[in-house]
């Protein structure tokens, strides 16, 4: 039996495997592809079993490569997905743990339907071919009986997953046309606008006036930077501005977002690196605001609330971590939720923030991974150095 750690890329690795005690398969015993063996016949097998981790947002195997084995999945969750809209990864399901999943590979010897990639961290058990031919040979019928039911699982799954997707597509394609729609229409007043803001400026006015026309300006250039963002995602498209900008500044034009989290909660701030990344400024401003509203409003007035943003280098990147004390992601809707239009009870939200944060992180080629339970949420961003601050 080997342990395997596969290293995190956007693509299948090389595997390096380690030796680990055999102790580590007995979790497969629960498998849904292992039901109704008998203890003896886990026991031949149990040693065949390859027991492979994945960290977070780490790819397994990709849609169209060859496929020689299936997967058991012990702890974590896979996401199961398929390139759609705009070269985007369209989400077919999520695989809790022990379900399975590749199993076609061997029964067709086709190539892999769709993208596999973990959930958090995840571990599986790999069965190879000759470990699949040794369970038909001795319990072919708890197996066929296992596979029969989990192709009609699947079967039912697909048809509400094609359902779901038809609309979410319907959706996005809705708010694509009505932004178009809307942006046309406030072209000419927010011209308008910004003329009477540069006039103003640009007049011999006092301070405080300039302030404030600097303030609409500020907000303008949001609303238009919002929009535009809706306006790629419905597209499935993502267009970054980058430039070079230090966490110092990143950290000031944040301060309005500090300021209403400050009223009701307990404000911890730690900044342990002070250089600059190459990032889409406003994009990436609007991330870190949107998590820091989200943790504002899952924390009940009243209440000790404490809310951590950290910022520290970690080998060649930076991480930006947001921690509070509210009342938890529910653990059926943690897996999938950046995905579109998944929302926790809230009356005024579009389920569209967290699904755009993902796609402007993973646009950066950085990271963003979520952990929850009773007692809070932390959200972990994580951007790559410049290549000439690597190592500094």
């Amino acid at each position: 039996m080997l342990v395997e750690n596969l290293p995190v890329v956007g693509r299948p690795a090389t595997i390096m495997p380690t030796i680990a005690g055999g102790e580590q398969v007995a979790v497969f015993a629960q498998n849904a592809f292992l039901a109704g063996i008998s203890p003896e016949v886990f026991g031949q097998i149990s040693s065949r079993i390859d027991v492979v981790t994945l960290a977070p947002d780490q790819v397994l195997f990709a849609e169209d490569e060859p496929g020689d084995c299936l997967y058991l999945i012990a702890q974590g969750s896979i996401k199961i997905s398929k390139q759609g809209r705009g070269g985007q990864q369209e989400t077919l399901c999520y695989l809790p743990g022990n379900d399975y999943f590749g199993e076609m590979a061997l029964v067709d010897g086709g190539k892999r339907s769709a993208r596999a990639t973990a959930v958090g961290t995840t571990v599986l058990g790999r069965i190879d071919r000759s470990t699949w031919d040794l369970l038909l040979r001795l319990a072919p019928q708890a197996i066929l009986t296992n596979f029969t039911h989990s192709v009609t699982q699947r079967l039912r799954q697909n048809n509400q997953n094609f359902i779901e997707q038809m609309m979410r597509s319907e959706r996005l394609s809705l708010i694509g046309t009505t932004i178009s729609a809307i942006i046309h229409d406030m072209n000419n007043p927010i011209s308008c606008i910004l003329s009477a803001c540069h006039i103003i400026q640009s007049s011999d006015c006092d301070e405080a006036t300039a302030k404030l026309a600097a303030l609409i300006r500020d907000a303008i250039d949001q609303m238009a930077n919002m929009t535009r963002e809706l306006m790629d995602y419905s597209r499935g498209e993502t267009h970054l501005n980058l430039d070079l900008v230090s966490v110092p500044e990143l950290m000031r034009q944040l301060e309005p977002d500090f300021a209403k989290c400050r009223i009701g909660c307990d404000l911890q701030i730690q900044v342990d690196f002070a250089g600059s990344l190459r990032i889409d400024r406003h994009r990436t401003l609007r991330v870190l605001s949107n998590l820091m509203k989200n943790a504002r409003e899952a924390m009940k007035a009243g209440e000790q609330n404490v809310l951590r943003f950290v910022v520290r280098k970690v080998d060649e990147s930076v991480q930006f971590e947001l921690s509070d004390t509210g009342h938890g992601i529910k653990p059926e809707l943690l897996p999938k939720i950046f995905e579109p239009f998944v929302t926790q009870g809230k009356s005024d939200g579009t389920g569209l923030g967290l699904a755009i944060a993902k796609t402007v992180i993973d646009a950066h080629g950085g990271l963003i991974t979520v952990k929850s339970n009773e007692a809070g949420t932390t959200f972990t961003i994580t951007l790559p150095l410049p290549s000439k601050q690597q190592g500094s």
